[in-house]
């Protein structure tokens, strides 16, 4: 299959809403179709002059991050993505092309494979995303290449949102945005995290997960992508009773992928680190959806508890 022939077709068919699934925002289209007897899938993206999101602040700002994501994410599967694959399944690359600012990504349609979306998620599934999580987050950290990445991990990291931070009221957790951030950034465990990994961007077969839209990529720690999974699949009281679990069982999938390449001693040195700061990322993660919608419904109990143990250790240690 000759990548540039691929490609040629798909810009044929532009634009065809028709038969497309739009992106977030007013950035592009997925397009689902046939090519030479195959089940395609193509991401078309380009961010537009204005953002269609009504909680967003149009900025220049806004719109460079917006490119960088797309750009992002055409890197990991031209160069990074491969070093994943025998560890946690991935879409099935086809072809890869930036013409002028439009980023073009076709894969094999991963419903062919036998995988499909849920809009909930049973037991076996959240099992099933947590260790494609530590799988992704284990290659990262043995990997001196990934790890030594420039770019920052996740969408709210604040280095990314000034305008989110600005509009937050006053209070301790705009005081200790700062630090916050730095106690993340400055811990010794760092590897190469999804940056978006919610229910939305996962597929299941009957036997694993599959991950996919890296456009967040980079370098963090492996427990924030937790986090967010975590608002992705339960409310309040849910949280409350499984978010304990959830994080324990990812530990444990996170210590055997780990086995084969580190000795114990590190990977529990790990642990404690990483079970240290869990606090800090429904801090950090709190403290962007306070500055981009106040209201918003993961702004839940256990967000605010583990904000408020963050704070205490911040309070009680020089910063």
């Amino acid at each position: 299959m000759s990548t540039d022939a691929l490609i040629s077709h798909v810009l044929a068919m532009l634009p065809d809403s028709q038969h497309s699934q739009a992106l977030w925002s007013g950035c592009g289209h997925i397009y689902k179709f046939t090519y030479q007897n195959e089940a395609l899938v193509a991401k078309v993206a380009a961010v537009p002059e204005q953002l269609t999101h009504r909680h967003i602040t149009q900025s220049q700002h806004s719109l460079r991050r917006k490119y960088r994501s797309y750009r992002k994410e055409l890197n990991f599967y031209r160069q990074t993505a491969r070093h994943y694959v025998h560890a946690c399944s991935l879409p099935e690359l086809k072809a890869l092309a930036q013409q002028d600012d439009v980023f073009i990504s076709v894969f094999t349609d991963f419903e062919s494979q036998g995988y499909h979306n849920v809009s909930k998620a049973d037991s076996e599934q959240v099992e099933l995303m947590l260790k494609w999580l530590a799988r992704f987050h284990a290659v990262g950290l043995v990997s001196a290449a990934l790890t030594d990445m420039d770019l920052q991990g996740n969408y709210w990291h604040l280095n990314t949102r000034p305008d989110e931070y600005a509009r937050m009221a006053s209070g301790q957790l705009k005081q200790y945005a700062s630090e916050i951030d730095h106690q993340l950034n400055q811990c010794a465990f760092q590897t190469c995290i999804h940056g978006d990994a919610k229910l939305a961007n996962f597929a299941f077969s009957d036997k694993e997960a599959l991950g996919y839209d890296f456009q967040h990529i980079g370098k963090g720690i492996g427990i924030s992508d937790v986090m967010l999974l975590l608002t992705s699949l339960y409310s309040d009281p849910q949280l409350e009773m499984r978010a304990q679990t959830c994080l324990d069982q990812y530990f444990e999938f996170l210590s055997k992928a780990l086995s084969t390449h580190w000795s114990e001693t590190k990977i529990k040195a790990l642990e404690q680190s990483w079970r240290l700061l869990w606090p800090f990322v429904w801090a950090d993660f709190q403290r962007f959806l306070l500055g981009w919608k106040p209201d918003h419904q993961k702004l839940t109990s256990y967000m605010l508890r583990q904000s408020e143990l963050c704070l205490k250790q911040l309070g009680e240690s020089p910063c």
